[in-house]
């Protein structure tokens, strides 16, 4: 007897040995029995997501693979009741057991032999994972596979990888999955937010979603039992205390579903068709505060726009020195009402003036300066489609204005001219480095002198990165829509000339022309400002810009309906300033650090030129130190309160004298005025004749009889005219001489028609056939063109 029980205990002992050594070796044998169960979670959590704001908050949760929404959620973001919660409903061993829990599953046995049927199981939350992730049918080879998987999982995980795996793959209600997305439907609540009550109501649907279903009137009523059940084993285990349990078990669970997370729609309907497909959760650059305050603000102003015919509006708020993308509206709702679902930070619009600082920017690239004079005049240019004249958007013009004026008073006709000056390739080019336009063959041509004032239509989007380049530093840099995104950046201009720009834009008094000193456009931080208006008042758009937000806003119609006369300035400056006034209160922005190399210098405030001995009228100007200087003022070279301008300006004078009995403004050398439908000959005789007659002899007497060098700007050389029937046939000759002169005479194919002074302006009657039109100044120096007039 004494043998046969050492040889049971020798037997015993080598089973246990072997026992031993196979659970030494499990992780090297598993392999032969079981499938690796990492590639089965990492295929399931491989599609589906969600974005959120870059505070975390969730804006969009989209579907995965199999239809199902879940928000994955790293462990320490869920709350410790819910830990603890879950522990106690699912698996009060998890931490001590290696993937089955031995104790668990004879408590199971027995309970379920004593009552004959199945009252409770010993799945562990591993065993679960594994269900989860790679389900089928149950039976005894399913439990066995996932008794194995789970051993397997143990050795490659921690438990609390393993514990955070199943709290977001764990199936909820219907088609939801894990606990941040139950969290946010039943409670409006993210994990870590969540009480002992809802912590504990969770982990009891965790048991049966189907049958525990908050949303039905019996699941509720299954559930808030099993609740109560998971508070009670919580208080009688010691993790929590009694106090807590017994106010938890008052609170009711709610009964209604709430809406799935759906902010800033715009912005990730254009994530989604940018960077499909997506997975896992990804925190993207949005502010849902600033995204909250750009769609409540776009709706506020909704009454006041709509009773001048604009049903939309859109804007972009983005960080000035990161580029990231804080918010964007790309309507006034996201919805089928006005063609809502439409985007317009993604639309082509046309542009209006809000090219124009780019276009300057060229210009201070070129070797201009922003006190540098351009003649504000009205001009014809020749262009393929026929005869040009810009218009400024008040129908005026107003005379010899700086770059400094051009820009801030957003002049049309100085605009065209500079961009005449730089030449329509150049600019053109430019705006192609900055993805404003496309580089298409014959672009330049295709939008021609236009391109100064806003013939392109342009993306919000890529405006907004353009404007980057003047508070970056002249870099134009990629906008950003994720935190960890890859950004390119490009040198476009000079430090120098990002600053100067936006100086101009930032400068109040610029402005003052054409827009006064609204309102809505004062700012307590040196903020940049720029409006652009399309042709009938279809586009009105601004965009605004200092050392913390480039913001741009839009309002018109989808459907490219004008709107009454509203204007970049007045249906975008409200808006702008209501959302301005709460960043400056919020942030503060500090003011734009100047660039190595820029000074100030004193200037004539008429002529912008370097003043000199006889100029009364001074300011300051800033200017680049590597670059060009003015010349002393050629406006104040004699002594008075006038102001002495080139010929130029002849035409722009001789209109002023009709409504200003005294002007400042005169021609230099004295040279007096006159009016082109007198000289035509449709007034007095005597004044046609006396207009007329002037003489060599007069002409030396004022001192001007030297080398002028001269050009005609209108008729063009290749015009074309087409005679009409029904009305008289003139054409406009005028000249433009280097300098003022008595006058300009005039010969039509070689025989003097008519002497012409200042502005050297006269109408001839038409007549059919090939015209070579001269213009001579008293020097001999001439100019011609040659036009061919049709019936």
């Amino acid at each position: 007897m004494g043998v046969f029980l050492k040889k049971i205990m020798a037997a015993l002992l080598l089973l246990l040995v072997a026992v031993g050594l196979v659970w030494h070796c499990r992780f090297s044998l598993l392999p032969y029995f079981c499938d690796d169960p990492l590639p089965l979670i990492e295929r399931h959590f491989s599609s589906g997501g969600a974005l959120t704001d870059r505070h975390g908050k969730i804006l969009r949760v989209f579907a995965d693979s199999r239809g199902d929404f879940s928000v994955y959620t790293p462990l320490a973001s869920h709350s410790p009741d819910l830990l603890q919660a879950v522990l106690t409903a699912e698996d009060r061993n998890f931490y001590r057991h290696p993937g089955f829990d031995f104790f668990a599953i004879l408590r199971a046995a027995w309970q379920n032999l004593t009552n004959k049927r199945v009252v409770s199981g010993a799945s562990t939350i591993s065993q679960q994972l594994i269900r989860v992730v790679d389900p089928g049918p149950r039976t005894l080879s399913t439990k066995i596979r996932e008794f194995l998987m789970a051993l397997r999982l143990e050795g490659s995980l921690s438990k609390a990888q393993i514990l955070e795996r199943y709290l977001n793959a764990v199936s909820m209600f219907g088609n939801v999955r894990g606990i941040n997305m139950a969290a946010l439907l039943l409670f409006g609540k993210s994990p870590d937010m969540l009480n002992l009550a809802e912590s504990a109501t969770l982990a009891a649907a965790i048991q049966a979603p189907g049958r525990l279903d908050p949303f039905s009137q019996k699941g509720n009523l299954r559930l808030l039992g099993r609740r109560n059940w998971v508070l009670d084993e919580m208080r009688r285990t010691g993790v929590a205390d009694q106090s807590a349990c017994v106010s938890a078990r008052k609170l009711t669970i709610p009964s209604w579903r709430r809406p799935r997370p759906f902010n800033a729609p715009h912005f990730c309907d254009l994530i989604l068709a940018q960077h499909n497909p997506l997975h896992g959760t990804r925190r993207t650059t949005i502010d849902m505060t600033l995204q909250n305050l750009l769609a409540g603000t776009l709706k506020s102003h909704l009454p006041r726009l709509m009773k001048s015919g604009a049903l939309q509006a859109g804007g972009m708020i983005v960080d000035s020195t990161t580029l990231e993308i804080l918010a964007m509206a790309g309507s006034r709702e996201y919805g089928p009402l006005a063609a809502g679902f439409n985007n317009v930070c993604i639309a082509r619009r046309s542009g209006g003036s809000i090219l124009k600082p780019f276009l300057y920017a060229l210009a201070l690239e070129n070797g201009y300066f922003p006190s540098y004079v351009i003649p504000d005049t009205m001009q014809t240019f020749k262009t393929p489609q026929g005869e040009y004249q810009p218009y400024n958007a008040d129908r005026r013009s107003y005379g010899p204005v700086t770059i400094r004026a051009a820009l801030g008073n957003s002049l049309n006709i100085s605009a065209v001219k500079m961009l005449n000056l730089l030449g329509i390739g150049d600019f053109c080019r430019m705006l192609v480095e900055l993805a404003l336009v496309s580089d298409k063959p014959g672009a330049a041509e295709f939008y021609g002198l236009g391109l100064a004032i806003g013939n392109p239509e342009l993306r919000m989007l890529d405006l907004v990165q353009a404007y980057g380049i003047f508070t970056n530093q002249g870099n134009l840099r990629s906008l950003k829509f994720f935190p960890d995104q890859a950004q390119s950046s490009m040198s476009i201009i000079s430090p120098r000339t990002a600053y100067m720009v936006f100086d101009i834009m930032a400068d109040p008094s610029a402005r003052l022309f054409t827009f006064g000193n609204p309102a809505f456009f004062k700012t307590r931080s040196m903020t940049g400002l720029k409006t652009g208006t399309s042709t009938e008042y279809r586009d009105c758009w601004l965009v605004s810009l200092n050392s913390r937000f480039i913001m741009a806003f839009w309002v018109g119609n989808f459907s490219g309906a004008p709107t009454r006369a509203l204007s970049g300035a007045t249906a975008c400056g409200p808006i702008f300033h209501d959302i301005n006034d709460y960043l400056e209160t919020r942030y503060q922005p500090a003011p734009v650090s100047t660039p190595e190399g820029i000074m100030r210098r004193a200037v004539c405030s008429i002529s912008g030129q370097l003043p000199g001995p006889n100029c009364f009228m001074t300011g300051y100007e800033i200017f680049a130190e590597d670059g060009n200087l003015p010349e002393i003022c050629a406006f104040h070279r004699s002594a008075g309160e006038g102001h002495d301008l080139p010929a130029d300006y002849a035409s722009w004078l001789k209109y002023r004298r009709r409504f200003l009995d005294v002007d400042p403004f005169r021609l230099a050398n004295q040279t007096e005025t006159a009016d082109p439908w007198i000289i035509k000959g449709l007034g007095p005789a005597e004044n046609q004749l006396r207009v007329a007659s002037y003489s060599s002899s007069q002409m030396k007497k004022t001192g001007v009889a030297r080398d002028v060098a001269i050009k005609i700007v209108s008729p063009h050389d290749g015009d074309r005219y087409v005679m009409s029937a029904s009305h008289e046939n003139y054409a406009l000759l005028r000249a433009i001489p280097s300098e003022p002169v008595s006058e300009v005479i005039w010969l039509i194919n070689g025989v003097e028609f008519i002497r012409t002074p200042p502005p050297y302006e006269a109408y001839w009657p038409l007549a059919k056939g090939l015209f070579r039109i001269t213009a001579l100044t008293e020097s001999e120096i001439a100019a011609e063109v040659e036009i061919q007039v049709e019936h």
